[in-house]
């Protein structure tokens, strides 16, 4: 059993501090990746393993490339619960590991806080800090009982074991009784994209196991103490506090609200207790326990005398019977942390008050259980005099407004248990595998076999997108420059005649030929299909010359419109589209002002002009609806019937159309493919006849590849997770290794 809930495994204070983190969270996912099958659930629990989901995922996908583990390694489902209280991305951007702890987290499907507002902080933190987008779609619920957060993905199967992974150990079930709901609706969900792995972020408040606090409250020994508690304090209201002694607790503010209780409203003074029992820490702090203690001392100094003392400080941990005995006899709780994700102290204070006073809380308005207990009496811990005028309304308050106020808050604590959230969250997570939206897993593409089809085939055909699959995407496009491994690559690739090697990219003319025109036998397509240049040749052929190109102006002018009022956003005018940068802007100002620019396209400009809107990663981008990488695949396909092997890779949604072009053979067919002419062709050679035509190609022998993780939505038969892997493959066909050099420009 591995344990991460050390103090130096929180607080990173050195290189050393900063690898033990890295090093127990790789242990927990070595281990479980070894036992895991596809479709089992993994629950992962809390911050001390928010690194933990992308290791596991990246540990099952290791072992499905290399045969040593499961037969999918994406086919495991991984939620992540994160009990604390998650920062604003202003305070978390200030870390120095951020982007790390980010993408371990978001290496899960489901992602799950207490409050929606730590969902909204942790969404915002991924926009802002990491650059990722997030999607809003609706997917099937497995649960109508509440809403269950669903992210459309492949599944391995109807469902499997599922382990909960938390600090203090892992666990297995085998073939859990988990039913899944019999009800189905459409539910609305926030997702994080990243590359093509969406994790789906959602909230759901922990609750305390009600049945069992109610039996505690009724232990034999609560009964004796509860009744010396009232003979000690007769005549005096008793408002109880109970803590740890952290800084975040908030003690010495609610000592010091105390004090001004007692300033503000001197008719309670020598009428009111305070029983504060802080309970140790997981570290140590003498400083915070001398500031206790002084505060104690001059509180009971300045209103306490030699027969009555104000406030009672227990720095211990209470035994269950004493616990609830003075829950039970409390005239007032005061629950005021400055910042805590669930309390259960709250909640067991309602639930011990059922049978005795039925007392008011005060509770602070920072706690992930605060927005479901509206009931209590919410305050600001900074204020102090807030707290103090909701500790002398809490002891004025009515017989009748207690009873009201109460019945609310058991009914909360009583209905939101551990059980229902425990329920939910296993819920949520089986969505995963049955939401009517899934996608399949595309699988790793097979290196060695991928060798084997090349070696045998005579000729051979390539077809590559450029950013985002042979480059990774930055920030500027103009940055994006090919390593010295992938023009490595590119170079042995076309200099064998058997090769057929395009580029297929959204770039104008001018770049490719800058940067890849030196490679003679290289042909390139630019603009998304709008002109081509083949191999052994310096011509470009334009598709767009024949058609109506006047809507340009048009919406330029409204590109023009949006890039005023969205500060780093550029427009990038070509000879076919007209493409909206916004990387470089606010991440959720600039997404938000594409999502109002792309409604005001479709709805205004659309329906008028032969034009689509393609939404690409930070950019937004207008052309011809004839025009797009499909038709230029199907036209060098067409010119080339012969190629006996095809490689194609791309990332992103216009990609999709090479891979569209490319499903070859129906489901009736299983060896030969036939091609009928495509527009590319006929549109403009249309001098002579053009017949269909018998391809060489078998079906195994076609790879197309999408960049990004298994769970993209993608028409592609394979994948591979980066650029460096597409380069990596491309080098092994050709017998080479990859040299590591850094991706040559400003990076």
């Amino acid at each position: 059993m591995l344990t991460s809930n050390q103090p130096s495994d929180l607080t990173p204070i050195s290189n050393t501090a900063h690898k033990r983190p890295t090093k127990h969270s790789q242990a927990f996912a070595t281990r479980l990746a070894s036992v895991l099958q596809p479709g089992d659930l993994v629950w992962v629990h809390d911050y001390h393993l928010l690194l933990v989901p992308r290791m596991l995922r990246n540990s099952m996908h290791s072992g499905a490339v290399s045969g040593v583990g499961g037969e999918s390694g994406g086919d495991v489902v991984i939620g992540l619960f994160v009990h604390t209280p998650f920062p604003s991305s202003e305070v978390f951007r200030c870390l120095p590991r951020r982007k790390e702890i980010l993408d371990g987290m978001l290496g899960a499907n489901l992602i799950c806080f207490q409050t929606y507002s730590y969902t909204r902080h942790f969404t915002s933190t991924c926009v802002r800090v990491c650059g990722y987008e997030t999607t809003s779609r609706g997917a099937a619920s497995a649960s109508a009982s509440r809403g269950a957060s669903v992210v459309p993905r492949g599944a391995g199967g109807s469902g499997g074991s599922k382990a909960t992974l938390s600090a203090n150990g892992t666990g297995s079930t085998r073939g859990t009784s988990l039913t899944r709901g019999s009800k189905s609706g459409v539910e609305k969900y926030v997702g994080i994209d990243v590359q093509g792995h969406v994790a789906a972020v959602t909230h759901c408040p922990v609750g305390v196991d009600a049945e069992r606090v109610a039996r505690d409250t009724l232990r034999a020994g609560i009964q004796p103490k509860l009744e010396a508690l009232r003979a000690l304090y007769a005549d005096k209201k008793i408002i109880v506090g109970r803590d740890k002694l952290d800084v975040v607790k908030g003690v010495l503010q609610k000592l010091r609200a105390f004090e001004k209780f007692l300033h503000d409203y001197p008719e309670w003074q020598r009428k009111v207790v305070l029983i504060q029992v802080t309970s140790p820490a997981l570290t140590d702090s003498p400083k915070l326990e001398r500031q206790v203690s002084e505060l104690v001392a001059h509180i009971n100094g300045e209103y306490g005398s030699l027969d009555f003392i104000p406030v009672h400080h227990y720095h211990q941990t209470l035994r269950k019977d004493e616990f609830y005995a003075l829950l039970s006899a409390a005239d007032l709780g005061v629950i005021t942390p400055l910042r805590d994700g669930m309390n259960t102290t709250s909640m067991e204070f309602v639930i011990a008050q059922e049978r005795t006073k039925r007392s008011p809380l005060v509770l602070s308005e920072f706690m992930g259980i605060s927005q479901h207990m509206a009931d209590a009496l919410q305050v600001n811990p900074w204020d102090l005099g807030d707290v103090a005028a909701a500790m002398n309304r809490g002891l004025v308050m009515s017989e009748q407004e207690k009873a009201s106020r109460h019945a609310a808050l058991h009914k909360v604590v009583t209905t939101h248990t551990s059980h229902t959230w425990a329920a939910v969250l296993a819920k949520m997570l089986l969505s995963q595998i049955n939401g009517q939206n899934t996608a399949r897993q595309t699988p790793y593409i097979p290196r060695d076999r991928l060798k084997e089809l090349y070696d045998n085939a005579g000729k051979r055909l390539f077809l590559f997108d450029y950013d985002g699959t042979l480059t990774p995407i930055v920030k500027m496009p103009s940055m994006a420059l090919p390593s010295l491994d992938a023009l490595a690559a590119l170079a042995k690739l076309t200099s064998d005649p058997n090769n057929i090697v395009y580029i297929v990219s959204g770039r104008d003319q001018a770049f490719l030929e800058e940067h890849l025109g030196h490679f003679p036998r290289l042909g390139m397509s630019a603009e998304h299909g709008g002109f081509i240049r083949s191999p052994d040749s310096a011509e470009w052929m334009n598709f767009t010359a024949s058609l109506d190109m006047g809507w340009m102006e048009e919406v330029a002018e409204i590109f023009r419109y949006y890039t005023e009022r969205t500060t780093g956003s550029h427009i990038e005018m070509k000879k076919s589209s007209i493409t909206w940068h916004y990387r470089s802007t606010d991440p959720e100002w600039g997404q938000f002002q594409c999502r109002q620019c792309q409604d005001l396209l479709e709805n205004n400009v659309v329906p008028k002009r032969p034009i689509e809107v393609l939404v690409g990663k930070k950019n937004l981008e207008v052309r011809p609806i004839a025009v797009n990488k499909g038709e230029i695949v199907k036209r060098i396909l067409y010119q080339n019937p012969g190629v006996e092997f095809i490689f194609c890779a791309g990332d992103d949604k216009t990609d999709e159309d090479m891979f569209r072009a490319l499903l070859l053979f129906p489901p009736s067919s299983i060896s030969k493919a036939t091609m009928e002419p495509p527009l590319s062709v006929t549109l403009v050679d249309n001098t002579k006849e053009h017949s269909d035509i018998e391809l060489a190609v078998a079906p195994e022998a076609v790879f197309t590849t999408a960049v990004g993780h298994s769970s993209k939505r993608t028409l592609a038969s394979w994948h591979v997770t980066t650029p460096e892997e597409v380069v990596e493959h491309m080098l092994y066909l050709v017998g080479e290794t990859p040299q590591g050099e850094e991706v040559r420009g400003y990076l």
